[in-house]
């Protein structure tokens, strides 16, 4: 009787022990490792088999908000953009104030051209994190999208000051020139993006493209003729008129007729 009764704080003990494993991850040192080699196995395009890593890290942890991005990332390089965006929003239901949920949910909807559902969820992304650039370049190329030229600028130049060196950023800037017209102003940024990314063929292509409309001369509108005043067509004769003429002529020429056949009666 004694036994049971000092059993009871024991089993008490262990059920709390259980519900606090339970509660903040079973094994989380385990769930790392798993996560880790999730990892690895995605950075060898092995989509399928980190997928599976990263749901048995979940299920050792199921409240690490980091393994829920990540294995979104994985479904969303493989094409599977519904489990993708459903590890997001898990992210974002765990960590509401952790901007990675939004930010990668965001680039995701960007992809899908759900251009106002990514705004708001990069927004909210910078809210949460300001010197976040890779939300300042995304939402930049969902305000270019949606042709809002002056908020797409702005976007690009904050990830620019912040990070110089964003080749991405210059380049979308450039775009946003370009598609104002003001070329001038695109070809620093391509440049400057060059130089970064000496190899990148996009980069040149559009250098190239940008100088050769530079160099182009706008064609002259040139002032149109006008057509010339169409002339009235000559008015019918009237057909008395004509009678009458076609008469006169006959008289003229029966008259000749006559004066000639006297001549000749007359010797002459």
């Amino acid at each position: 009787m004694n036994i049971a009764k000092n059993s009871l704080p024991l089993l008490a003990a262990s059920l709390l022990f259980a519900t606090a494993r339970w509660t903040c991850g079973a094994d989380p040192a385990a769930a790392a490792a798993h996560g880790n080699k999730g990892h690895e196995l995605s950075q060898a395009a092995k989509y399928d088999e980190a997928i599976v890593e990263y749901t048995k890290a979940i299920e050792l942890n199921p409240i690490d908000v980091r393994l829920y991005v990540d294995r979104g990332l994985v479904y969303r390089t493989a094409g599977k953009i519904p489990e993708a965006m459903a590890d997001f929003t898990k992210a974002i239901e765990l960590g509401p104030k952790n901007e990675l949920g939004y930010l990668e949910r965001g680039r995701t909807e960007l992809g899908q051209n759900q251009f106002d559902t990514a705004l708001t969820d990069l927004t909210k992304a910078i809210e949460l994190n300001p010197n976040d650039m890779v939300a300042y370049e995304r939402r930049g190329q969902v305000y270019h999208s949606l042709r809002k030229w002056d908020e797409a600028l702005a976007d690009y130049t904050v990830a620019i000051t912040k990070d110089p060196s964003n080749a991405m950023a210059l380049r979308k800037r450039a775009d946003t020139y370009y598609s104002m017209g003001q070329f001038a102003k695109a070809v620093p940024d391509l440049e400057a993006a060059q130089k970064l990314k000496p190899d990148d063929p996009d980069i040149a292509q559009n250098l190239q493209h940008v100088r050769a409309k530079m160099a182009t001369p706008r064609p002259v509108v040139q002032a149109t003729a006008p057509p010339p005043t169409p002339v009235p067509p000559p008015e019918p004769m009237d057909p008395r008129l004509k009678i009458g003429i076609g008469a006169g002529a006959l008289l003229v020429l029966i008259i000749i007729i006559v004066m000639i056949s006297r001549r000749k009666s007359r010797g002459y």
